[in-house]
């Protein structure tokens, strides 16, 4: 294995007896993490993303492939090898805080030191804490019961708790999706801090496409157990290789058309060229893909122009940017403007396509 592989997944099959029949929950995946990095298992529920990282944990066993942590195998159905979870070098963060609620602070941080099959001798046990309390900005709050902290502070003691034992991988499932939206903001940020100051690799799941975004080095897009993208979050924002990836990351524009010449498309939008990264035929039914903020509004001025025209239906306003929905003859299209726009609602409204930032699907 290569030297800065920390995590190595090969050919990862996983299922379960349900009452519809056999169902494939993670399908052949591969996977490569490497040392300090913080990848994403982003996608809808169901998708196989949480039973990937249990997987990894070995809370659940595999039907096929194999899972490596820092060189060593720790789960192969086809070789009999298991490392039970506890004799894995890891951390775990989940989406329910799991703090011990009859001790405090420092007692539950120190229990993975104390207890167990990590424990290290006593006199290292104080400054170990203390480290992760830091780490984490509880300070100063190690006498604190646990149960007199916020939420989010108690997501902070998880995770100290988690690191404390200085593991070569720690592994997240949804672990700020009980927070309110305006905590959970200021988590991400503070999650990001925390894994690179630990230096520790990171392994994360979540359907949050904004936690994702700004959280991920690598972000793996994964639908009915597959890996359908891993790329940086540059990558899967802006290149998104199928129909599905558009439509689960970020906002998207999807206007159907027909293939009517080289590189031609016939839409709502009109008849006009566009950049193929392949070869169509014509007739084929296509998608054409755009995000809001790649379009622009113009208020109608010229009705002889050949720009789309059409009327504003709605108008959100963001503080920042603007929402608007323009009612064209056949289709919705959602703009995101300045919010400093004159546009108005029901205005009547000309929209100007750009040459590039376009995706087509098949």
């Amino acid at each position: 294995m290569a030297d800065n592989i920390i995590v190595s997944i090969r050919g990862l099959d996983k299922f379960f007896d349900s009452d519809r029949g056999l169902v494939r929950a993670v399908q052949n995946l591969h996977l490569d993490i490497k040392e300090n990095d913080f990848i994403v298992l982003l996608g809808p529920s169901g998708c196989g993303k949480t039973t990937t990282l249990r997987c990894v944990a070995g809370l659940e066993r595999p039907n096929g492939g194999s899972i490596e942590i820092a060189g060593t195998l720790v789960d192969s159905p086809d070789k009999g090898e298991f490392i039970p979870p506890e004799q894995r070098d890891i951390g775990m963060v989940f989406q329910s805080y799991a703090v011990w609620p009859h001790l405090n602070v420092y007692q539950n941080v120190a229990l993975p030191l104390t207890d167990g099959s990590r424990k290290v001798p006593k006199d290292q046990v104080s400054d170990r804490v203390m480290e992760s309390l830091r780490l984490v900005q509880l300070d100063g709050l190690d006498s604190r019961p646990v149960t007199d902290l916020s939420g989010g502070q108690q997501q902070r003691v998880a995770l100290a708790r988690a690191i404390v034992t200085k593991p070569q991988v720690l592994l997240m499932d949804e672990p700020l999706s009980n927070l309110d939206a305006r905590l959970r903001e200021e988590m991400r940020i503070e999650l990001k801090k925390i894994a690179t100051t630990a230096g520790v690799t990171t392994l994360y799941v979540t359907h949050d496409q904004g936690e994702a975004l700004s959280l991920g080095d690598q972000i793996c897009v994964m639908n009915e157990g597959k890996i359908l993208q891993n790329g940086t979050p540059e990558e899967v924002y802006s290149e998104p290789p199928s129909l599905f990836v558009a439509e689960f990351v970020g906002e998207m524009n999807f206007i159907k058309g027909s293939v009517s010449g080289i590189d031609t498309i016939r839409s709502p939008l009109g008849e006009r060229k566009y950049h193929f990264d392949k070869s169509y035929t014509v007739g084929e039914t296509v998608t054409l893909a755009i995000r809001p903020q790649h379009l622009e509004l113009e208020p109608l001025s010229d009705k002889n122009s050949e720009n789309p025209k059409g009327v504003i239906s709605t108008k959100t306003y963001l503080g920042d940017s603007v929402l608007f929905e323009v009612q064209l003859s056949e289709i919705k299209v959602v703009i995101r403007a300045s919010g400093d726009t004159l546009i108005h609602q029901g205005q009547d409204v000309e929209i100007i396509l750009p040459d590039k930032n376009w995706h087509i699907f098949q």
